[in-house]
């Protein structure tokens, strides 16, 4: 499935990916050696060196790989960090990642294009409340936050928390709320997204319902440093002068510091604003933290905050289709971003993602509706044009299907669009939907 995303997207895997397992097994790679805490220390991992001598630490050999939690508990006795053999730890996290799929905590029903159209109608009316109050409550809080005031943090977990309620009964309705966008005030509903996003993700990767409320907490809170930041430079139409850039690259440092001054918020919230640039081969902003220092959290948050920003309008750039977003971010893995995390990402948006514009072989624009698990590049999507680009009443197709035109022509998709590439009001559009609901 994930190597048919890739041939779409004009990608090759990396030539390790199409190694069989025991090849993998077998190739000997490069020791590299990443320093980390004890506290951190997991079954599977590979210690190749410790804080002090070898011969200081009741063990028989100079390397040891990690099978139980007497081992574990020994090394945290003797040391205070130790180094380990990177690609254990990449091999573990991998099959976190893997097993948490296999829970299935929340399982994806199988809908037919109406009842997709159905459950998305009923969900969008709830969702509109959650996502207006969410656009109210996030504005009151950048200014807050721009005043050096006191945050309504609680008020702020519980709007994360019904995004939670909304994304788990039925993500598609957030999905497309969160596509109307107002360029003049990217920063506030680019935090929105960011949460709802990110929510999804965790979702996806079967995350336990507190770690989805942190995670959207951090999503929602990630960017409150920009505030901070001369809001002429953040608008600033032009490129960004050398010094430009640097005073807004310290808006991770702004966020973080702000975060942790008014008390009540969790670390992992505030560690995501300081976090959400660095990159995992260690040259993101600010710090150029090394990888293993970058928790789940923050490797999530990062992926959520390109995406968005690369599809977003900004006031000096066109966005981009979210297929070209979705390419970006795999030729970035495992340099910029984490590898595994990264191929989930694609998997859980898609070639097609919820709420984005197609055009057709034919003419006809639609938007995409839901995603057909079993073919991810046939989705089910709404007609919301003729072959002339004249507004028709929206029919919802599965294109697994293989549904014709009024000629008699197979609908195929020839290309996404980016939401500024085609003149049309999603905002009446999700309006009509719920109206006909």
């Amino acid at each position: 499935m994930f190597s048919s995303l890739l041939q779409f997207f004009g990608l090759k895997p990396k030539p390790e990916a199409r190694k069989s397992a025991s090849q993998r097994t077998v190739t000997s790679h490069k020791v590299e050696k990443k320093k980390i805490p004890v506290a951190k220390l997991t079954k599977g991992m590979t210690v190749v060196e410790l804080d002090r001598p070898w011969t200081d630490v009741p063990v028989m050999f100079q390397e040891v790989t990690i099978e139980s939690d007497k081992e574990i508990n020994l090394l945290r006795k003797y040391c205070q960090h130790v180094y380990i053999d990177y690609h254990s730890y990449k091999t573990i996290y991998a099959q976190q990642l893997v097993n948490r799929k296999r829970e299935q905590i929340y399982k994806k029903p199988n809908l037919t294009p109406q009842q997709a159209s159905i459950s998305l109608r009923e969900e969008l009316p709830k969702a509109q409340i959650t996502f207006d109050k969410s656009h109210k409550h996030i504005n009151t809080l950048m200014r807050d936050v721009q005043r050096d005031s006191k945050i309504d943090i609680e008020g702020s977990k519980e709007l994360v928390s019904s995004c939670v309620d909304s994304i788990l009964s039925d993500e598609t309705a957030m999905f497309w709320l969160s596509k109307i966008k107002n360029k003049d005030e990217y920063t506030a509903e680019h935090c929105i997204r960011v949460g709802i996003l990110s929510i999804a993700f965790g979702k996806y990767l079967q995350l336990p319902r507190a770690e989805l409320e942190l995670l959207g907490l951090c999503g929602m809170l990630h960017d409150v440093g920009k505030m901070k930041v001369p809001q002429h430079i953040l608008n600033k139409e032009g490129p960004l002068t050398e010094d430009e850039y640097k005073i807004v690259k310290e808006h991770t440092v702004l966020g973080y510091v702000f975060l942790r001054n008014h008390g009540g918020i969790d670390e992992q919230v505030c560690t995501a604003a300081y976090n959400h640039h660095e990159r995992m081969n260690g040259r993101g902003y600010p710090r150029k933290v090394s990888a293993e220092l970058l928790s789940t959290y923050d490797r999530i948050i990062a992926i959520v905050d390109s995406y968005d920003a690369m599809i977003s309008d900004r006031c000096y750039r066109k966005g981009m289709s979210p297929s070209r977003a979705l390419s970006q971010l795999y030729k970035g893995q495992g340099d910029l971003y984490d590898e595994q995390l990264i191929k989930q990402f694609i998997q859980m948006v898609g070639v097609y993602p919820v709420g984005s514009m197609v055009e057709f072989s034919n003419g006809q624009v639609g938007v995409v509706l839901s995603v057909n698990e079993n073919s991810k590049l046939e989705p089910v999507v709404e007609l919301v044009t003729d072959a002339n680009k004249n507004r028709i009443k929206p029919r919802a197709v599965d294109l697994t299907k293989q549904p014709q035109d009024s000629n008699g022509e197979l609908l195929r998709i020839k290309t996404t669009l980016a939401d500024n590439e085609v003149e049309f009001d999603l905002e009446t559009f999700i309006q009509g939907i719920k109206g006909a609901a």
